[in-house]
């Protein structure tokens, strides 16, 4: 695991929704709408979102709140209206993170503690500090908008086919989260992107980012960009294929991506270093089956499936390989802005992590328990986009073999359920931005 550990007691912030997503989900909305007009040089953003999580019955301790909130604000200069340079864009973006409850550091003694399992406890959003620098990055598109270029600080999870459920509560991959150096969303840091898309929906991209979780241990709130304390990059290059409603009556998205991280890899059992961290990275979404709506535009009602897998190289991290695979109904009860999902995923403990937790279980507890190497749950979450402006986000997921990955030195955790809810509401809209 990486030198300046994202795992179990020092665990780095989740986040798997991004304001870019917020805005996203709602532009497609059939409610969508802006005063911005295209000839306005400024498009202003502010995304508030608050999250909720119970653990009902699992992990070291039971019946466990917490909440996280993050107010998105930002806009993107348009460089062609301003200073006259075809296809630049200047986007900025700060995010604050009030009403927290249950978060810190070390995690044992937060919400991620009491929950423990690495699938269970990801859904919070661990944020330490009261904000950060999200976003300050230019953007030229070039070659008839099929080669752009990012430069900047920024997060690669805004760049790459990360994310890929409707629902953004428990839209999580451990592997991503705690191997790749990748710092969590939305944290920022100094980094460069291109990808070239082809006419026909296929695409290539690339991007190396600084993997400086130190920013986020020592609350710097992003402005210190000093790269001088980095612990490595992280390379990140990948293929993928996608067309959008507009583009296809059966809406589809496909990507493939390597990464290597060149951080200091810690064995946690005998403390051992060595350089590098390496996998694979996959994601899909495919629309099966469509009713209604017109033929160039999204449809009223929809099936979709949707699936993971992430594989790491390196037999020092905690975990092997993620897979996951879903089904989605779109526009479920007459709503065609509204989703439905059930999903089903499965987390592979690696040799190491398992013979850890065993081993710190022991020492704190006295009790000689073992731990699966295989933990998994299965999740029913829905969208419900209640105005133009707000979204709800329920879900429910419960875990089975639960590891103790949050808190490894409780007693073994039994199985149980985790219930959250996500409120996505676009300020900016509602008062005109």
């Amino acid at each position: 695991m990486n030198a300046i550990s994202l795992v179990a007691g020092t665990s780095a912030r989740r986040f798997c929704v991004t304001a870019g997503l917020a805005l996203g989900s709602m532009a497609n909305s059939a409610w969508a709408d802006s005063s911005t007009t295209d000839s306005s040089p400024v498009k202003a953003h502010l995304i508030v979102i608050d999250l909720m999580l119970e653990n009902l019955n699992t992990g070291p301790r039971p019946h466990t709140f917490a909440n996280a909130g993050a107010v998105f604000a930002g806009a993107d200069f348009d460089m062609s209206k301003i200073m006259g340079l075809t296809g630049g864009t200047f986007q900025f973006e700060y995010t604050f993170f009030p009403w927290m409850r249950n978060e810190g550091q070390p995690t044992a003694n937060a919400w991620q503690g009491a929950t423990g399992s690495a699938l269970g406890g990801a859904a919070m959003r661990n944020d330490i500090d009261k904000g950060y620098l999200s976003k300050f990055e230019y953007q030229q598109m070039l070659l008839d908008n099929h080669l752009e270029i990012d430069v900047g600080r920024s997060n690669p999870k805004r760049h790459f086919y990360i994310i890929n459920c409707e629902n953004w509560v428990t839209c999580n991959d451990p592997i991503i989260e705690n191997t790749t150096g990748i710092l969590p969303y939305p944290y920022g840091s100094w980094g460069g992107y291109s990808r070239y898309s082809f006419d026909n929906g296929q695409y290539i991209h690339a991007g190396a980012f600084e993997s400086n979780p130190t920013h986020y241990i020592k609350r710097t709130k992003g402005w210190n960009w000093d790269p001088g304390d980095a612990s490595g990059i992280t390379w990140l290059a990948g293929i993928g294929a996608q067309k959008n409603f507009a583009q296809t009556p059966l809406a589809y998205h496909y990507e493939l991506n390597s990464f290597y991280n060149t951080s200091e890899q810690t064995d946690i059992l005998d403390g051992s270093t060595r350089r590098g961290s390496s996998g694979l990275i996959y994601r899909f979404m495919q629309t099966l089956s469509r009713e209604g709506g017109s033929s160039a535009g999204n449809p009223d009602k929809a099936w979709q499936v949707f699936g993971a897998w992430t594989w790491s190289a390196d037999d020092l991290q905690p975990f092997e390989h993620f897979v996951e695979a879903g089904v989605t109904r779109v526009g479920p009860f007459g709503r065609p802005q509204d989703s439905v999902s059930l999903k089903a995923s499965y987390l592979r403990l690696g040799d190491k992590q398992v013979q850890y937790q065993h081993d710190q279980r022991l020492l704190a507890t006295g009790v000689d328990q073992g731990v699966s190497k295989g933990e998994s749950r299965v999740e029913l979450n829905m969208v419900w986009q209640a105005t133009p402006y707000l979204a709800l986000q329920p879900s429910v997921q419960y875990v089975f073999n639960p590891s103790n990955f949050y808190n490894p030195q409780a007693e073994a955790s039994s199985n149980g359920a985790v219930v959250g809810l996500q409120i996505v509401y676009n300020l900016g809209s509602q008062i005109g931005l």
